[in-house]
């Protein structure tokens, strides 16, 4: 029955990935999660070359990078360690990348060309996706396929169908051209997140803060970190219980949010250097799908990971007791983690074999237990 159901789970588990549309990473982290400090170097300057920008890791653990420099997107497929591939034809210094469910790649190639490109799955050539007036630090596909572009320039941030006419786009942050720090204007904006109910996040660099948009509104609500303060953030993430990540370049760091507030959960010695344990201006970061995170460590010309600790959340410990037929009692102490979890709101435990996916679940007890979790 076990194996029946884990068959059941992984074959609606792989519908759900095609009806939720999301390609990124968002996974269940328990309140004290925690990160090795020593991290990984995934890709040094001789693949990344100098300066990696914009990063991202799909849903298959497939991770894509901005080599700069050198005009191309560095791709790694389905949790590989060696370089499967790269782009780039067309690339002019290639900075903002998006990958959607499909396996679509929106690539910001605007420092010749004022556009972001579209490299259909499996194709060699690009397509134009949308036209702009400056360089796109941060690009974003929403679950209604609004394409997004972070002006950092014109202070703004931008959006278009991808269904419709390629010259149409509207702004949805900031005044075009015009920095500021009120609540609807922005001052060199650069990572953007887009969650689910269409609020949009903006890390607004020159001002030191993320600000959220909530769906329709142009004026803008600055994140508290409560003691932590920022210094020029680049990009900002969320897990799937809404908490932030942001990566805070000139301090050197990166800091999350979590039930209790603000921490700092990586390089937390603020001070810039090359050890494994340090960045000198993380610049973009993404979750893998163990919860994992990647880092373009911009002057350190390197990608990094952290790895999720898996004893780093706390466990419970649950007793049942039952009669037995001869009146004695037994008792059964079992110990369930807490926190083993896995990617996308998928939460995989070892005792209750849970898969908690944005739109179903299913438990051992009944795995063909369908509900909807939206």
């Amino acid at each position: 029955m076990i194996l029946f159901g884990y068959l059941n789970i992984w074959l609606f588990l792989s519908i759900v990935r095609q009806i939720s549309g999301i390609s990124y990473n968002q996974p269940k982290l328990c309140a004290n999660a925690t990160w090795n400090q020593t991290a990984i170097t995934f890709a040094t300057s001789t693949l990344v070359g100098t300066h990696p920008e914009g990063i991202f890791v799909d849903r298959n653990n497939s991770v894509y990078v901005a080599d700069y420099t050198d005009g191309r997107i560095l791709i790694w497929l389905n949790g590989s360690t060696t370089l499967t591939g790269n782009i780039s034809s067309g690339l002019n210094t290639p900075y903002g990348l998006f990958v959607t469910d499909n396996g679509d790649l929106y690539v910001g190639n605007a420092y010749s060309d004022y556009r972001v490109d579209k490299w259909a799955w499996n194709r060699t050539n690009s397509v134009p996706a949308m036209y702009i007036c400056s360089l796109c630090y941060g690009i974003f596909v929403d679950i209604n396929n609004m394409l997004y572009c972070s002006m950092y320039y014109y202070h703004q941030v931008v959006y278009k169908s991808l269904t419709q006419n390629l010259n149409v786009w509207s702004n949805v942050a900031g005044v075009s051209n015009t920095a500021g720090s009120t609540s609807n204007t922005l001052n060199g904006p650069m990572g953007i997140f887009v969650d689910n109910h269409l609020n949009l996040y903006v890390a607004d660099f020159e001002n030191g803060r993320v600000q959220k948009f909530a769906s329709g509104q142009l004026n803008g609500a600055t994140i508290s970190t409560g003691a932590i303060t920022l210094s020029h953030p680049t990009s900002v993430m969320l897990d799937s219980d809404g908490y932030i990540f942001i990566s805070d370049n000139s301090n050197h760091r990166i800091i999350g949010s979590g039930p209790n507030g603000f921490r700092c959960i990586a390089a937390c010695s603020g001070s810039p250097g090359s050890s494994a344990s340090q960045f000198q201006n993380p610049q973009t970061i993404s979750f893998d799908s163990y919860g994992n995170i990647f880092v373009t460590d911009y002057n350190n010309n390197r990608v990094q990971k952290f790895l999720l600790l898996s004893n780093g959340c706390n466990t419970t410990t649950a007793t049942t007791t039952i009669a037995a037929t001869n009146t004695t009692s037994v008792t059964l102490t079992t110990t369930i983690p807490t926190s083993v979890f896995y990617t996308n709101g998928k939460v995989i435990t070892e005792n209750e074999y849970f898969i908690h996916s944005p739109l179903l679940w299913f438990t051992r007890r009944n795995p063909m237990n369908l509900r909807q979790f939206l």
